[in-house]
């Protein structure tokens, strides 16, 4: 466009179509002929409308409306899972309701499912059959290939000792009926031997694939109980946040509010002896928050150890887990996590403590019901714990403290 250089500045100014100009939105400098497109597309401060109630929302502010606010998002029970039969997707309002006309209902619900799935935990092999079955295995198999292995050494000295008589008798020549007779006999029990060696093979090829089939099936159930035993857990979690909907006191009773877990572990010696028989490894807190709308966090123990301290140390963990309030705290998560296990008599108490590493995806936001635990899995001997008082009247204490 050519125009006189008097009017270069008038142009600049407000005539030109690629003059910066300022978003009466969010205050970018964006070129003019390009404002129509970054108002529709990508400005975070445009008003933008929401495709199910049909208000103006912030576009920076639409995902957060969509997910937490807007009372016409269609929904489904949470329940569903473990029983409730209202399979109608429902408007987040309605929901709401559902929700709080169901509270006993669901209740129930929960716990028979729960209850369900420790019946079939306890419907696996019995836990001292199951945790020696393995090692019973691999010496069964080990001692059949050794009887075996001698067996076929044995067999192939034999055929090599008759070969030899046979060509002695064949080179000794003569038509001797004896020796014919002989001859015939040795090959008869060459042939028994061949037979008796071969079914040796396949008695040794049978046992091997039964062994593999016995390991893969004690795999399988150690994977099933593994994920039982999550499951589990996170249903005692859902049980414990189903009890605190029941009003203000009942909430203060069950959760911490103030960043510090007292978690009591009763009757230890049995769950320890689960935790060697394989029968469950790992025990969950209940939740407790930073604050009344704060993170939400459990501990995680394991009392015969993990990783590197299994069958040696106690293993003590800290979680991070999804909780309703999760958009407005900072993430990552950074605080100071200090870890105890409590002497119940002089008060010499077991202590580590340490910082959050923001760099840990075990400190981002929660994407799933929990993050991978961080922690100690040698937070302490197994052989020190009867130094102290540490476990008095089949009871361990556990103390948490975020700040």
């Amino acid at each position: 466009m050519k125009f006189q250089r008097s009017n270069l500045g008038e142009h600049l100014k407000s005539e030109c179509e690629y003059r910066n100009v300022k978003c009466d939105f969010c205050g970018k400098d964006v070129t003019f002929a390009s404002m129509k497109e970054h108002v529709d597309t990508s400005c975070e401060g445009a008003p933008v409308t929401c495709k199910y109630c049909k208000k103006n929302v912030l576009r920076k502010d639409i995902e957060r409306h969509e997910r937490r606010d807007c009372d016409e998002v269609p929904a489904t029970c949470e329940y569903q899972d473990v029983g409730c039969n209202h399979d109608k997707t429902l408007k987040r309002k309605e929901l709401r309701q559902h929700l709080n006309d169901g509270l006993i209902e669901h209740g129930g619900q929960l716990l028979r499912y729960t209850l369900a799935v420790a019946s079939q935990l306890n419907d696996f092999i019995p836990r001292p059959e199951f945790t020696g079955m393995s090692q019973r295995i691999r010496d069964d198999i080990t001692e059949v290939r050794s009887g075996l292995a001698e067996k076929f050494v044995m067999v192939v000295g034999k055929l090599t000792g008759l070969e030899r008589r046979i060509e002695g008798l064949e080179s000794s020549g003569g038509g001797d009926t004896r020796i014919r007779n002989e001859v015939h006999e040795l090959q008869s029990k060459i042939r028994d031997l061949t037979t008796e060696s071969s079914n040796l093979r396949e008695r040794n090829m049978s046992v091997e694939r039964e062994v593999r089939d016995k390991v893969s099936i004690i795999d399988r159930l150690r994977s099933r109980m593994d994920q039982m035993d999550e499951s589990l857990a996170l249903n005692t979690v859902k049980i414990t946040d189903l009890e605190s909907q029941r009003g203000p006191r009942a909430q203060q009773a069950i959760h911490s509010y103030n960043g510090t877990l007292l978690w009591k572990i009763e009757s230890y010696q049995r769950k320890r002896q689960d935790a060697i028989n394989g029968v469950k490894t790992a025990l969950y807190s209940p939740p407790f928050y930073s604050a009344q709308y704060g993170y939400k966090m459990c501990a995680k123990i394991y009392l015969n150890g993990d990783g590197f301290g299994k069958g040696s140390h106690l293993s003590l963990f800290f979680v991070v887990t999804r909780g309703d309030y999760d958009a407005l705290q900072t993430w990552p998560f950074q605080k100071k996590i200090t870890m105890m296990l409590l002497d119940q008599g002089n008060g010499d108490h077991m202590i580590d403590a340490f910082n959050s590493d923001p760099q840990s995806s075990s400190f981002q936001r929660p994407k799933s019901d929990m993050n991978i635990a961080s922690g100690s899995p040698l937070f302490m001997p197994l052989d020190s714990l009867n130094n102290r008082q540490y476990i008095k009247d089949d009871l361990l204490f556990i103390k948490i403290i975020v700040d």
